[in-house]
């Protein structure tokens, strides 16, 4: 259970920062989160949940009468409840919440909470750990929850990652809200109103981002801007901010509107922020999505969200499997022809997206082969291998870099032994980069069998993209500081390992080249 506070405090966003300068740095420097509005959590019973928010909402209804969505604009902040500075003996400045004080009512939301996992529904098929079986989808079928879209979308095909390919929970109440934010990975968004009141969504199109962030950077209070290190998308990761849309549109930014009823879809974009606010007591349901579109704008944006998101989407993996699917006249649901009908033009953008990245990742792999690419390995030629086909040190090393996702493994309840989730099939996390390479990595044998057990602390490991500049730095270091019991590292030939071999890449790159020249049954027959 989530505890909030109504009115927001401290207000972050306002027009009271615009030219106010950040506190002098010589003071010791608060971290980002402890200066943005803080979230209670606890556990109640049920009844002593319904008896809070009782009193919640006798108290709302006191304050507010009636919580329309007028009023929730003007009062969800408070001008005058903001972080302001005074001078310690000492002449150093520190924040204090000011001038005025907060009257904040506690509202009481119970969100990201899994359903239960005994139909097998809410974990994807892409995980190993799901027994699960559902019969074939199709487009015209009637969607009677969200759940159903986990097994029928592109990230079925990866392992489970709770909210994004399982569904979650969300029991508002009277004003309780969700702040401003983009999902995880900009991935879309799908929410259905189970039952209850209404829910308000607010959302900025993706084509006013440029224009939001500058207002953002003028308009938020400096001191956290300068925790986040000037970085707006920063503080928006934490999912913890919440100002009135009209805001936005005070400062000529496009906001778009939806009360959504019980019945009701809402459908978030990659990469579109959203707030909004329940006007009572309800129940939602909701889950990420994936679509080809999303893969390119996704991987274009990557390097901003590294470091700011709880789970990394393997796109690598998304998309090649997205192009063998085609090539094979499939798609996630129905087939490829049903895709192409539904919107020719995108359908023809998406293959030039597949095409332009495998023949990106084609080129990487051939100069990367290239000997004078490799200054401590003079004379030596990188080895290729099929990661099935790796000694088993390397296989296992591959699997303890995979992607993770913070916090507690998932497991299956309801099982006698439990399983936790294997990551590795989504690929391995460049240290470096962040990104998650599924198609290969580049890695040392020896270092792997040389370091033994540190070997997956230590051992040179990293994409593709980031070997040329990184694989002999990585020796550089294991050169000069070795670690405790081991000998200098010697310059070690690096093992490209892969899960596809260049050979059938390449077959899948030319059937989607013809796929995009020919039009027509006959071009793909």
């Amino acid at each position: 259970m989530r505890i909030q506070s109504f009115p927001q405090f401290p207000t972050i966003v306002s027009d009271t920062f615009c030219g106010r300068r950040a506190m002098d740095r010589s003071g010791k420097s608060r971290k980002l989160q402890n200066q943005l509005p803080a979230e209670g959590q606890k556990w109640m019973s049920a009844s002593r949940l319904s008896a809070r928010i009782e009193e919640s909402t006798n108290a709302m209804i006191s304050r507010y009468k009636d919580l329309t969505v007028s009023s929730f604009l003007r009062n969800v902040n408070d001008a005058n409840v903001t972080w302001v500075r005074e001078v310690t003996a000492a002449g150093h400045e520190k924040a204090v919440l000011g001038p005025g004080k907060p009257h904040p009512i506690d509202v009481y939301y119970v969100s990201d909470f899994s359903p239960d996992n005994e139909d097998g529904c809410s974990r994807s098929l892409g995980d190993p750990a799901c027994k699960a079986a559902v019969d074939q989808s199709f487009p015209t079928d009637r969607l009677q929850n969200p759940r159903t879209l986990n097994h029928h979308s592109m990230l079925g095909a990866g392992s489970t990652c709770e909210g994004v390919n399982t569904n979650l929970l969300y029991m508002g109440t009277m004003g309780s809200f969700f702040s401003w934010h983009v999902e995880d990975s900009l991935l879309l968004s799908v929410s259905y109103l189970q039952t209850g009141a209404s829910k308000y969504w607010f959302f900025v199109p993706r084509s006013e981002l440029p224009l939001m962030v500058r207002v953002l950077e003028e308009h938020m209070d400096p001191d956290v801007l300068q925790a986040a290190g000037g970085d707006v998308w920063t503080v928006l990761a934490e999912k913890a901010v919440l100002w009135p849309a009209t805001f936005f549109l005070a400062h000529g930014i496009r906001v778009g509107f939806h009360a959504m009823e019980v019945g009701d879809y809402v459908v978030t974009g990659y990469g579109v922020p959203h707030s909004g606010f329940n006007g009572g007591k309800n129940v939602a349901s909701a889950v990420n999505l994936a679509c080809t579109g999303w893969l390119s704008y996704a991987m274009e944006h990557a390097a901003q969200w590294h470091g700011k998101l709880a789970i990394l989407i393997p796109f690598e993996k998304l998309l090649v499997l997205a192009a063998m699917k085609l090539v094979d006249g499939e798609w996630w649901v129905g087939n490829a022809k049903t895709y192409e009908a539904c919107d020719p033009a995108e359908f023809r953008r998406d293959l030039l997206v597949m095409v332009a990245y495998l023949d990106k990742y084609l080129e990487r792999v051939l100069a990367y082969m290239k000997m004078d690419a490799h200054r401590t390995c003079f004379g030596k030629t990188p080895t290729v291998v099929g990661l099935d086909r790796a000694p088993q040190l390397v296989q296992v090393f591959v699997a303890d870099n995979a992607v993770d996702t913070k916090g507690d493994p998932l497991v299956i309840p309801h099982e006698e032994a439990a399983k936790v989730t294997d990551y590795s099939v989504d690929g391995a996390s460049c240290p470096h980069c962040g990104k998650v390479a599924w198609l290969s990595v580049v890695v040392c044998q020896t270092c792997i069998e040389e370091l033994g057990d540190e070997a997956a602390k230590f051992a040179p490991f990293c994409c593709l993209e980031c070997a040329p500049n990184v694989y002999d730095g990585e020796h550089d270091r294991l050169r000069k500081t070795p670690l405790p019991g081991t000998q200098p590292v010697d310059a070690h030939v690096p093992l490209v390992v892969q899960r596809l071999a260049n050979g059938r890449v390449s077959l899948i790159v030319e059937h989607l080249k013809n796929m995009v020249s020919v039009d027509g049954e006959e071009g793909r027959s």
